[in-house]
């Protein structure tokens, strides 16, 4: 596998691209299926549709295959029963997982786990800065699905994971504490309801602070990690079915096309 065909960051934000992204890759007796995706955990989205056509055509043409489904997540349970209750508590990945237990197809997980992502990042970055961005992904989460939650209660229940994940024992999360890391990075205050300011601050593509450089270096660790998956398990002799979100689909394209030849 080439890693030097991973598209990069600066290529990325010259392009445009539909959500969903799918695209077939194929050698001459197998194949690779790529649904990039919209995160969400709205089984009403119109992208299930279309994801639940393509692995009906996946099925059709791996039929008496090896075939294994790749998800974007670290682990995923079997409590959930039905594609809806998948999708409501893990998204896209809850269907992937859910679409690989009903045909008996091998589940892998995509994404490595933060204890990994969190070794890999304290290289070159603060425990402070590594606690605040995995802390802005939280909020953003929190944001777009309060369900009635206070946001104080919300960020304190990480408390313990940091404390394990980073080795700080005297760790809090709180608000205060996460307004406190934002003002020393940059010297203003936090609105924590703004949810803008949490999309800009985390986005790999826009190079402004030390929290974008923490998010590429992030981003691209876990593109790597996911193309290793993915060569592993094609090494393997199975077919693929991928669902990961849309921009690590297109900037994963030439390295797949790569691994198989498809170019």
């Amino acid at each position: 596998m080439n890693k030097d065909l991973l598209m990069s960051y600066d290529q990325y934000s010259k392009i445009k691209h539909e959500t969903p992204y799918f695209y077939i890759s194929r050698s001459k007796d197998r194949l690779i299926y790529y649904f990039g995706s919209n995160h969400s955990h709205n089984p009403n989205h119109s992208q299930f549709n279309l994801l639940k056509k393509k692995w009906s055509n996946f099925l059709s043409d791996t039929k008496d295959m090896k075939t294994a489904v790749i998800v974007e997540a670290y682990e995923i349970s079997k409590q959930e029963t039905t594609l809806e209750e998948f999708i409501i508590k893990y998204g896209e990945s809850g269907a992937g997982a859910y679409f690989a237990y009903e045909s008996k197809s091998l589940l892998i997980f995509g994404e490595p786990q933060n204890n990994k992502i969190i070794d890999y990042l304290l290289r070159n970055f603060s425990k402070e800065e590594v606690l605040f961005w995995y802390e802005c992904q939280a909020i953003k989460f929190w944001q777009r699905h309060k369900r009635g939650r206070n946001i104080q209660e919300f960020l304190s229940n990480h408390t313990e994971k940091y404390r394990k994940l980073l080795e700080w024992p005297d760790l809090i999360v709180s608000v205060e504490f996460i307004s406190s890391i934002y003002r020393k990075l940059f010297n203003q205050e936090l609105n924590i309801n703004d949810e803008k300011i949490f999309s800009q601050i985390t986005s790999p593509i826009s190079i402004k602070s030390r929290i974008n450089e923490l998010s590429r270096s992030q981003s691209v660790y876990r593109n790597e990690y996911m193309l290793e998956q993915t060569e592993k398990y094609w090494k393997e002799g199975y077919n693929i079915f991928i669902v990961h979100g849309a921009g690590h689909a297109v900037m994963q394209e030439p390295v797949i096309r790569g691994l198989i030849g498809d170019v």
